[in-house]
């Protein structure tokens, strides 16, 4: 108990970094927003000031502008993930690695969310730290067996959901591919067996695909009820008469379902791998 507390207590604190993280990086696109200056005036805040738990530092001194908090949901979702994480994985090595890709996917998913899009400045580095992180696990611990399934699963991966990018780029961006490849990385490292990651991979794309024809209704249905800024598409405003997309169409960031999809699948792995997991 005291173990998930404290993990669960690291990923709160780590949580207000990650949500500045996700609106300061950039992507091609120019979007990206340095949280420690005024939005209206571009005058310089407190780093104090864009946490979300202030008390008073709230407005902008030069303007009086209010200052956006970094995004509670990210720090309480770091949290909850991480004391999930640290109860299914218990303290032993094989926590660290399944952390930084909570860590990872959560950030990922907030940008995602707020710009429809996974910056290749933030998805890319991730993708390199897990590489060498899983390479010197395997140098410490000798499971190098491991880390060879996760590169072969990192590029199964991309390549399965290569497919429906190319066929239809439009519902699946080619970014979800690139964000295949962090997810395949880490599904094959946890499986025992050749047999064993495939699974996971073929499993976190239809949970995945699932997830995303959830997020797509709740979405829509968000939109109903509180309005077209409800998650909204910042390259496609709504239509000037107001109306919606049917509900089994409307767009929808995919990013934060593959993401989950895959982590969901690497906590239950033990479960569905019948113990050939390395969490086992």
């Amino acid at each position: 108990m005291i173990f998930i507390l404290a993990c669960a207590g690291i990923g709160l604190l780590l949580g207000s970094v990650l949500a500045l993280i996700a609106e300061l990086v950039p992507d091609r696109s120019g979007g990206g927003h340095n949280p420690t200056t005024c939005r209206q005036c571009n005058a310089g805040v407190s780093f104090i000031a864009t946490l979300p738990f202030r008390t008073e530092a709230s407005r902008c001194r030069a303007c009086n502008h209010q200052i956006p908090a970094a995004r509670l949901p990210i720090v309480i979702a770091t949290g909850a993930v991480f004391a999930a994480v640290a109860n299914v994985i218990g303290p032993r090595w094989q926590v660290l690695p399944v952390l930084f890709l909570s860590a990872a996917i959560i950030t990922l998913s907030a940008v995602d969310l707020a710009r429809y899009r996974l910056p290749d400045k933030l998805l890319f580095p991730s993708l390199g730290v897990g590489v060498v992180m899983l390479g010197a696990f395997a140098l410490a611990t000798g499971s190098t067996d491991n880390f060879i399934r996760g590169l072969v699963a990192m590029a199964a991966y991309g390549l399965l959901l290569l497919i429906p990018n190319l066929i239809m780029p439009a519902g699946l961006a080619f970014g979800d591919v690139k964000l295949a490849l962090l997810l395949g990385l880490f599904l094959g490292w946890t499986a025992e067996t050749a047999i064993g990651a495939a699974r996971l991979v073929i499993f976190a794309f239809l949970l995945g695909m699932l997830f995303g024809i959830f997020t797509g209704l709740f979405v829509g249905i968000g939109r109903r009820i509180f309005g077209h800024g409800f998650v909204p598409d910042p390259d496609f405003p709504p239509p000037e008469d107001g109306s919606f997309e049917p509900l089994l169409r409307t767009a929808a960031p995919f990013g934060p379902a593959l993401a989950f999809a895959a982590l969901a699948l690497i906590l239950l792995s033990t479960r569905i791998l019948e113990g050939a997991s390395i969490l086992a």
